[in-house]
């Protein structure tokens, strides 16, 4: 343990898988990886195939923070059909993420049909003795324009206090021209911008990491480079609060061969349990935390925390 850093200036990190419930193999994986790694958090789907499986394994978990992974493009809304009509197809499936997503960007879509799904989807796991302590969403579709609010009620209104961050940074810092977001530096900047507003402004009552860590495009798409990049964030990560988002999974036959990140999840299984990667931790001074920490520190600061009890 790196003696300079003391309690009050290391890094505290979340480190959060995503999806759990979507399939009993990346369930399976977030457990494994909770029970013999880094893995601190995961955030659970609602009405999805595996979604009763991972409540069944949460009593096996009791040291795993849990949140809910809102969802409105993958499988079926847990509300009737009659009652999300702008979110689903002609089948009665939620709308493609492309297609969803436009719509968002658009305002062609129901607030009140989104915030009613959200809350639905929180009851859904309330019901079945899930309490969440924090919200996120699949594929960031609660940052689109048309979701923002009702995301945000939804989520106060069923009394969950603590958010994702919308701001992603990059360590050692790339700048601009080699952030964590897609396309022309145009683009890029803009996005960033987006994100740091939201968390400064709609967002600031939740409570929150400082940033949620991500990494170069180029790094993304290389395989085998996850370990490296983990390694080098936590070497520079800053004293504060952060989060950082995972998608561990075993491979499953049914659902790895459409699943367009199935090897990332692979990938990502075995890091999280690499000796190497819990020596970085360690060696770095990284305190490695839940959202009920980040909910307890906010309360001792005196943050005015305004959700309600549902």
């Amino acid at each position: 343990m790196n003696s300079a850093k003391t309690p009050a200036n290391r890094p505290r990190l979340i480190v959060n898988a995503d999806d759990f419930g979507l399939s009993r193999g990346v369930s399976d994986a977030i457990a494994s990886v909770h029970k013999d790694g880094i893995l601190t958090s995961a955030s659970i789907m609602a009405n999805q195939p595996a979604s009763k499986y991972a409540i069944e394994l949460l009593r096996e978990l009791p040291n795993l923070g849990i949140g809910i992974h809102l969802n409105l493009c993958a499988g079926r809304p847990t509300l009737p059909t009659c009652e999300v009509c702008t979110l689903i197809d002609q089948h009665g499936n939620f709308l493609s993420p492309q297609l969803l997503a436009r719509k968002l960007w658009r305002f062609q879509v129901s607030g009140a049909e989104i915030e009613a799904e959200f809350r639905a989807q929180i009851r859904w796991l309330k019901d079945r003795g899930v309490t969440p302590l924090h919200a996120d969403s699949h594929l960031h579709i609660h940052l689109y324009p048309a979701a923002l609010r009702p995301f945000a009620r939804a989520v106060q209104l069923e009394g969950i206090a603590c958010i994702r961050a919308p701001r992603c940074t990059v360590w050692p810092s790339a700048g601009p021209a080699g952030g964590p977001h897609e396309g022309s530096l145009a683009r890029r900047l803009s996005v960033q911008t987006y994100r740091n507003a939201l968390q400064t402004t709609l967002f600031r009552t939740f409570v929150m990491p400082h940033s949620r860590v991500s990494f170069r495009s180029a790094q993304r798409r290389q395989r085998g480079s996850i370990g490296r990049c983990w390694i080098e964030t936590f070497a520079h990560l800053p004293a504060g609060e952060f989060e950082l988002t995972c998608h561990p999974g075993l491979r499953e036959t049914g659902f790895s061969e459409m699943d367009r990140i199935a090897m990332q999840r692979e990938e990502e299984l075995r890091c999280l349990t690499r000796p190497a990667i819990r020596e970085a931790v360690d060696r770095n001074g990284i305190e490695l935390i839940r959202y009920s920490d980040l909910l307890l520190s906010a309360k001792h600061s005196g943050k005015a925390i305004e959700v309600n009890a549902a």
